[in-house]
């Protein structure tokens, strides 16, 4: 019993020891991180520029109303995706069919080619989920057939 009570005793020390005070004026709060970029207040980019081929899809919520948002598109399995997201920290992601297409916000314009196999046309439905009260667009155009 001695023992139980000598390691409790210990461990209690330790435990102490590890406590982490910050000091500086009262009121004022530990440092934070976040892997998050702060939100970036810019206007958003013109998607449109980067296509070389049929838009299939160009959708813009320039006021930051809708963080879900849905839709169906007749599209072949090859197409490029362009994104922007400003005014909120956290990631979009765009779905197309089961293929999910993440972007973090408050960052320069991205951009991804998918190809996903068979290359047949079908209807493929595309969701967009964006943080609360980001401003984001999307652009799908289909790449010019070879």
């Amino acid at each position: 019993m001695r023992r139980y009570v000598a390691a409790i005793a210990v461990v209690s020390s330790l435990l102490a020891g590890c406590a982490i005070s910050f000091s500086g004026q009262e009121g004022e709060s530990p440092p934070r991180f976040s892997i998050d970029p702060p939100p970036v207040n810019r206007a958003l980019a013109d998607l449109t520029k980067s296509a070389k081929g049929k838009v299939l899809l160009h959708h813009v919520d320039e006021q930051g109303r809708t963080d879900r948002w849905t839709t169906k598109l007749k599209m072949r399995a090859s197409f490029r995706l362009e994104v922007d997201c400003v005014g909120a920290s956290g990631t979009i992601i765009v779905r197309v069919g089961k293929t999910q297409l993440p972007h973090q916000c408050s960052i320069e314009p991205g951009g991804v080619r998918v190809s996903m196999i068979p290359d047949d046309a079908a209807v493929r439905s595309v969701k967009v989920e964006a943080p609360e009260g980001a401003k984001w667009a999307i652009l799908i155009w289909q790449l010019p057939q070879s």
